[in-house]
């Protein structure tokens, strides 16, 4: 009976609405009411929405200016927390006993993170970085660890992601096939060149191609070669449209992470690692050199750059060597006291060694930002956690080896995880919390089911 009221109720507001605006909002209105609560009873969608909010939201902004106000990503996060609240209430939250301490030590991170605001020559970028931290990222480490509680709900978030994976090479390709057929960039569709999702940073859209070409490399290793042609040609699909990115940090990552991956979990199939690793790189050199010059120049010219303004003067460097610079800046920063050693400069710190100080501006490398920022401690509790979490997933394995979900999910965390090493920061790189979470969830329910079965 209450339903029926509150239904009537909407109803007659959705009516009162369309009558002062538009008739169309009369149907708009319950289409996204319906949605809404949808979402909030599928936190899993919802979680692999925010994970893609980075690529999306440029495109709502050039599309519609009301999401600069309406940030996608934060409705999305409340969104999840709706759900979770709604998981709360009516049957608890259960997170494993093995899996608390992973997640205290990544609650305690952004506990010391928050502390060092109290000391930080950013206080502006320092707080902001603080905030999204303990919000996005600590709301994408949590979330698996709750809706993962089955085999099935692992493969049921990859298949989610496979679907995202799809759309966003399905894009990439309609924009290739713009350029090959008209020979210029679709207006508004490029990016300084480089293909790339409209309106998003094409290192964004990269690193979650990247994941796709690591979840079909897993999947070469691990299948029949006569079952591997489907594989074959989706990760050749794949690798294009990293290659018509421009990102070359994406690319690297794919290869160095996939052979860490190989040696980490499959070291019995030495032969086709070789073997698919040798495949892989001819692909990604028989592709550059037959796409077009101004689509592969960044892969070729390394000189390409910019300028960088630090406290000693104004200076000229090419991307890569911005890289080693920022390295360079960070350690020397870390080593050049007993305070910044064992404490850091604080949030959002690293800033503060260019002449503007207090703006978005880090190392693009996960360890050199937690030492130039939080020190000793910082990387002291980043080392633990990656210590465990790697034991988590070890100690997950199903009768010695990863079950075919759960690979995909590993293979995907360790190229995000090489990749975070070249662009980014904790922040941008948030969807390795997200994977890192759902390998470790992923691996410990196989784990329960395999003692299960051998009790049965």
């Amino acid at each position: 009976m209450l339903l029926l009221v509150i239904f009537s109720i909407a109803q007659l507001l959705f009516f009162l609405i369309g009558i002062n605006t538009s008739p169309l909002v009369m149907i708009i209105l319950p289409i996204g009411v319906i949605i809404f609560w949808w979402l909030i009873n599928n936190p899993s969608i919802s979680l692999m929405f925010l994970s893609l909010t980075a690529i999306i939201k440029g495109y709502l902004i050039s599309y519609n200016p009301i999401f600069e106000i309406l940030d996608v990503t934060i409705i999305a996060t409340i969104i999840i927390w709706i759900g979770l609240i709604k998981m709360l209430i009516q049957e608890g939250w259960n997170i494993p006993d093995k899996l608390r301490e992973i997640v205290s030590i990544f609650i305690l991170f952004g506990f010391v993170l928050g502390l060092s605001y109290l000391y930080t020559p950013s206080p502006e970028y320092g707080l902001m970085k603080i905030i999204r931290f303990n919000t996005f990222a600590l709301t994408m480490f949590l979330t698996p660890f709750l809706i993962i509680k089955s085999s099935e709900d692992s493969k049921r978030l990859l298949y989610y992601f496979y679907s995202l994976l799809a759309i966003i090479v399905g894009i990439m390709l309609f924009q290739f096939i713009y350029f090959l057929k008209w020979g210029d960039f679709a207006i508004v569709l490029a990016y300084w060149n480089r293909i790339s999702i409209p309106g998003a940073n094409p290192i964004q859209v990269s690193r979650y191609l990247a994941i796709g070409a690591a979840m079909m490399i897993a999947l070469l290793i691990r299948k029949k070669p006569s079952d591997s042609v489907g594989h074959l040609l989706i990760l050749t699909i794949i690798l294009l449209t990293i290659i018509l990115s421009g990102s070359r940090g994406p690319l690297i990552s794919i290869i160095f992470g996939s052979i860490i991956y190989a040696l980490l979990y499959e070291r019995n199939h030495f032969m086709k690692i070789i073997s698919y690793a040798s495949i892989a790189i001819g692909a990604i050199i028989f592709i550059l050199l037959l796409l077009p010059e101004n689509l592969t120049q960044r892969f070729f010219d390394i000189s390409q750059g910019s300028v960088i303004i630090t406290q000693q003067g104004v200076k000229r460097v090419s991307t890569i060597a911005t890289r080693f610079e920022f390295w360079s800046m960070s350690l020397q920063s870390w080593i050049s006291s007993i305070v910044n050693f064992v404490f850091g400069l604080g949030s959002g710190g690293f800033s503060s060694l260019f002449i503007w100080r207090d703006w978005r501006w880090y190392p693009h490398n996960i360890f050199f930002e937690i030492i130039v920022e939080l020190g000793l401690i910082g990387l002291s509790i980043l080392s633990l956690f990656i210590i465990k979490t790697y034991r988590l997933i070890s100690n997950g394995l199903n009768k010695g080896s990863l079950t075919d979900h759960s690979s995909l999910w590993v293979a995907g965390t360790i190229v995000m995880f090489m990749a975070a090493q070249f662009s980014g920061d904790i922040n941008d790189n948030r969807i390795l919390w997200m994977f890192l979470a759902i390998s470790i969830a992923s691996t410990h329910v196989d784990k329960l089911m395999d003692v299960e079965s051998d009790h049965a």
